[in-house]
């Protein structure tokens, strides 16, 4: 048996980036297993006093298969997520403008002062954009909520309620509101197909995967890069002023060579629970060898 909190996010604009972005961070379209580790350990700290230690200990959570699984999807019931046209850049005013590359120098944010004060807009603008500038640019996605679910292995000392005090999921800007929490017993056992709505290691299929869905590389629960499965229909439809690219919930029917772990809770609620990468290669390596 095991504990699955589930949670109820929303967040009006996003931006978790694609691990293997650069320069332009184009955003998931729902958060990385990664992440919502971060977002437990966040929680953890605050509530247990832990401090920023919590996010080491959740990670060992993870390889001594404490915590099975940390996954998100899409809720269904709500409008679909879209693709913002904001891209954010950022002015590095309050760190970078307060450093200096010689001794003597006068500091950047001294310069933008003057400045100003000397009604040099103009080289305000320039001191801002060419000096100050970061050098990333990062997408965002709209959405409205997301369902996200910790599965914990049972007698875990974990209180749902310390997940209201999560702010953020993503980068600075993506501000988050718990709306619901619950906790649900849940049924841990070994099965090669299932039926998901949460992301899936790609790694290991038997046969197609059954449904629509999306292949993308995210950083699993031990912060190892993997494709998943990810259940969801992206389409183009028709809004005031054109046509905006949207995604909307799914589920996948999957089916692996192997039996894997699987966490299914009483709401029925599926996921598969983490395993290393290098164990399922192992595995494959030991059966292929079975069959020469």
């Amino acid at each position: 048996m095991a504990k699955l909190i589930v949670a109820r996010l929303r967040l009006p604009i996003f931006s978790i980036k694609h691990p293997e972005a650069f320069q332009v961070m184009s955003s998931l379209p729902v958060p990385q297993p990664s992440s919502l580790v971060g977002l437990l350990a966040y929680c953890l700290g605050v509530a247990k006093g832990w401090g920023t230690v919590a996010l080491e200990r959740v990670r060992e959570w993870v390889r001594e298969g404490k915590l099975l699984a940390a996954r998100a999807t899409l809720a269904e019931g709500q409008p679909p997520l879209a693709v913002s046209p904001v891209v954010l850049r950022r002015f590095r005013v309050v760190d970078k403008a307060h450093e200096t590359k010689g001794k003597g120098e006068a500091k950047p944010i001294e310069r933008l002062g003057s400045s100003i004060r000397a009604g040099d807009f103009m080289g305000a603008k320039k001191l801002l954009e060419v000096e100050l500038t970061d050098a990333f640019y990062r997408e965002y996605v709209m959405g409205y909520e997301l369902l996200c679910a910790w599965a914990l292995a049972d007698g875990m000392d974990v209180d749902p309620s310390w997940l209201y005090l999560a702010q953020r999921l993503g980068d600075t800007e993506s501000l988050c509101t718990i709306t619901e929490v619950r906790a649900e017993e849940a049924d841990v056992h070994e099965a090669e197909a299932l039926r998901t709505r949460f992301p899936t290691p790609l790694e290991g299929l038997a046969k197609p995967v059954s449904g629509s869905y999306a292949v993308v590389r995210m950083c699993d629960e031990e912060r190892q890069l993997r494709p998943y499965v990810l259940p969801c229909e992206v389409a183009m439809e028709r809004a005031e002023g054109g046509v905006i690219t949207v995604v909307k919930p799914s589920e996948v029917e999957v089916c692996y060579e192997e039996p894997v772990k699987v966490v299914e809770g009483e709401s029925g609620l599926v996921l598969t629970a983490f395993w290393p990468r290098a164990v399922k290669r192992r595995r494959r390596g030991r059966r292929r060898r079975g069959r020469t």
